[in-house]
């Protein structure tokens, strides 16, 4: 072997290795966190009992009109203005549909882009009532929290947007810019009568907003394992989504005849071949943003995978698909849900269908996601189309986070939640934000509460609840926001 060779290439490995390391030394120090005291919060009282009367408003949204309770969701507007007299005095209201409303604070700078705050006041079904170990509309604040439905999802944003204009009205406050905020009453079935009609009077009257914050990831706590810290996960890009069923015909008749391949056997097989081969993984524009706001709070270790991609992705990549949560920020996900054939044990099916859930990566169309999954199925003799024409979206553009809105909600996160990292992060769950895509040169996704593992499961869940302190730091993040703005 040659060893002018052999000595270039130790060289130039021991080159790649030290600048690799000296890249994860040379990450900044952290700031250490500290802690809002109690009397800061005390502000705020008075916020949660408003939260409770809106929780009592059973706003359910179903996707059939007929099953909905029209007078709840037309309450809604008259309780907002009950609660809140000077923003109804003051702000300008627009009623832009009966699952629409539109709030503009004038800014005293009309050279300045508005800016959007979202929410939606719409709540999914409480299901099993005896799954619950309260009312699930009590709205009653037991042991510092406030109970039901709608409370974190997302009625509380709603309320401490309201409350923080009211508190700045009464200050004399006036915004340099404009703000405008938009409640949607349908956003759990699609957002087609709250957000889309909304963003379609926005573009009528000509508004192009600086940005806009929707609901979105929370602050974390003991969610991600190899950060100590809480993490502010703001959404700068949102997956798209589509629905792909995958069919196969077969021969009908009796099940003890059958042939070799009957078509749930077809489908099955398909099923296994999507799932065996997921879509490759990829490092996004928002991924290397998340794992860069991380370095200086991991260990070494995960300080130098994140700080050297370009030799340790494949280390990187491995480590995020063992997990689910994480999974789903490298690569469009299909997850197969439902599954039909005969619809007898003893007869064998004419028809047999599953059908992907398909959340789509930025970077990745909804065609690009079809066709994938199209070819793959059409080895074992399936076929694959959509399960919903008119109920695809493709993934929404990912926003700087050099951005104003991004330095404005990152301001926000540090005095509201001051013990929280602000990193970007991709949201897996479809939010009004779609809807905007032409009003708002940026759009972004936090919710300003915090959360545990716990927490999670009452989101659409039984026993939803956000504590009061929850309630009060949401009105803060959102009065320092519009205050910076």
């Amino acid at each position: 072997m040659n060893s002018p060779l052999v000595l270039f290439a130790f060289t130039s490995l021991v080159l790649v290795v030290a600048y690799s390391i000296v890249r994860a030394l040379a990450c900044p120090r952290p700031t250490p966190p500290y802690s809002l005291e109690a009397t800061t919060l005390l502000a705020y009282a008075g916020a949660e009992h408003k939260l409770g009367r809106l929780v009592r408003i059973q706003t359910v949204s179903h996707f059939s009109h007929a099953e909905e309770n029209d007078d709840a969701f037309a309450s809604v507007k008259t309780e907002l203005m009950r609660m809140f007299p000077l923003a109804a005095a003051r702000l300008l209201w627009t009623f832009a549909g009966p699952r629409a409303i539109l709030i503009e604070w004038p800014g005293s700078d009309g050279a300045l882009d508005p800016v959007i705050l979202c929410a939606h006041y719409d709540v999914v079904p409480p299901g099993d009532e005896a799954g619950w170990n309260f009312g699930p509309f009590s709205g009653d604040i037991v042991d510092g929290f406030v109970l039901g439905r709608g409370s974190q999802d997302t009625k509380v944003t709603l309320v401490a947007i309201m409350e923080s204009a009211e508190r700045l009205l009464t200050k004399g406050f006036t915004p340099k810019r404009s703000l405008y905020f938009a409640f949607g009453g349908d956003e759990e079935t699609g957002g087609l009568d709250g957000a889309r009609s909304i963003a379609a009077l926005l573009q009528e009257r000509g508004i192009s907003a600086s940005f806009l914050l929707d609901e979105g990831g929370p602050v974390a706590r003991g969610i991600i394992g190899f950060v100590k810290r809480p993490v502010a996960l703001v959404g700068i890009s949102e997956k798209g989504y589509v629905d792909v069923a995958v069919e196969a015909d077969g021969e009908s008749g009796h099940a003890a005849m059958p042939p070799r391949h009957t078509a749930s056997g077809v489908v099955a097989k398909a099923v296994r071949a999507v799932e065996d081969h997921p879509f490759p993984a990829r490092i996004t524009y928002t991924l290397a943003g998340f794992l860069s706001s991380l370095r200086p709070y991991v260990s070494f270790p995960y300080r130098w995978l994140f700080s050297n991609l370009f030799i340790t992705w494949p280390m990187v990549r491995h480590a995020l698909s063992r997990s689910p949560g994480t999974n789903a920020l490298v690569r469009t996900t299909a997850a197969a849900t439902m599954l039909s054939g005969s619809v007898r044990e003893n007869v064998l099916p004419h028809k047999a269908r599953a059908v992907f859930n398909v959340r789509i990566l930025p970077g990745t169309s909804v065609r690009q996601a079809l066709e994938r999954i199209e070819r793959q199925v059409a080895r074992h003799g399936a076929r694959a189309g959509f399960a919903h024409h008119g109920h695809a979206n493709e993934a929404l553009p990912e926003s700087s986070i050099d951005h104003e809105g991004y330095r404005a909600i990152r301001h926000a996160v540090d005095e509201a939640h001051p013990e929280a990292i602000c990193v970007p992060f991709l949201f897996m769950a479809a939010t009004d934000t779609k809807h905007y895509r032409d009003v708002a040169k940026a759009m972004y996704r936090f919710s300003p509460i915090s959360q545990e593992r716990s927490d999670l499961g009452g989101i659409h869940g039984p026993n939803e609840k956000i504590s009061v302190e929850n309630v009060r730091r949401c009105c803060m993040f959102y009065e320092k926001l519009m205050e910076s703005l």
